[in-house]
């Protein structure tokens, strides 16, 4: 059993910590929160206190994030299994419409993305997708294509070792290779690229909400400091959108963290 590195673990730590901080601060028991916020009350929004601002938004930027990183990761998986199974033309095409994508901008494109699925929303074709919703398919569709390349490189790797190239002479076919001898040793690769997800995502979708495109309700981190910049023009506005602020840095620190000790780690392990 491989052992996980201590970064890995204080990454990991301060995830879940910031994750059941926000359940009970955020979601369970905002009453409590909001009768005994050391911070005060919202100066734009004078019937919330920004302790639920705070933490209500912390739990819709994590859940923004692990939904778009475990959807991105899987659309990601899926098409250098696909990829790597077809081979030839079929991999190379692949590869072309994976580098395509990759070279596009992510906030601009889910902005766009986000403008167009609003109008579709308005003129009523959303088919039920919500806000929230379309901000993660947003992230995902341009979020897939590193992911990608990625597991496309270390399966490459990986169906170079001797114990697969035996398989592949017994007769084993490819997805027997890729289910049996090769899922094992991707596993880690496949949490540590699920992890590297969270920060981009989790800024993509902060970006696009600071500026005013994204409709999240409840509001999420980048929302929540997009429509509280002006607090610091006034007196104590600092206290209004520094816990935001402090929030976000630690919940994409954590993400980071585990992500490349646990990816430092899977690449040692081949």
């Amino acid at each position: 059993m491989s052992r996980i590195p201590l970064r890995a673990w204080v990454g990991l730590v301060l995830l879940v910590g910031l994750g059941a901080l926000s359940l009970v601060a955020g979601r369970l028991f905002p009453e409590a929160l909001a009768n005994t916020c050391p911070l005060g009350w919202d100066l734009n929004r004078p019937d919330r206190s920004v302790c639920e601002l705070a933490f209500g938004g912390l739990w819709v930027s994590l859940a923004i994030g692990l939904a778009a990183g475990a959807l991105s990761t899987v659309l990601g998986l899926a098409v250098a299994a696909l990829a790597r199974l077809s081979g030839g033309v079929t991999e190379q095409v692949l590869l072309r419409a994976v580098d395509a994508v990759f070279a596009l901008p992510d906030v601009l494109v889910v902005m766009v993305l986000q403008l167009a699925g609003q109008s579709l929303m308005d003129a009523g074709m959303g088919g039920g997708l919500g806000p929230f919703g379309l901000m993660v398919t947003s992230l995902a569709l341009v979020g897939w294509a590193g992911p990608a390349r990625m597991f496309r490189d270390r399966l490459a790797t990986l169906e170079g070792q001797e114990y697969v190239a035996a398989a592949r002479a017994l007769g084993g076919g490819g997805v027997h290779v890729l289910r049996v001898h090769l899922w094992p040793l991707l596993r880690p690769f496949v949490l540590a690229v699920f992890l590297s997800r969270l920060p981009s995502a989790i800024l993509t979708e902060s970006t696009v909400s600071f500026f005013g495109i994204a409709r999240m309700e409840p509001m999420s981190l980048g929302r929540y400091l997009g429509t509280s910049y002006a607090a610091l023009i006034y007196e104590g506005g600092g206290r209004v959108v520094i816990p935001a602020w402090g929030l976000l840095v630690l919940l994409v620190l954590g993400a980071s963290l585990a992500s490349q000790a646990l990816g430092g780690g899977s690449r040692r392990e081949v």
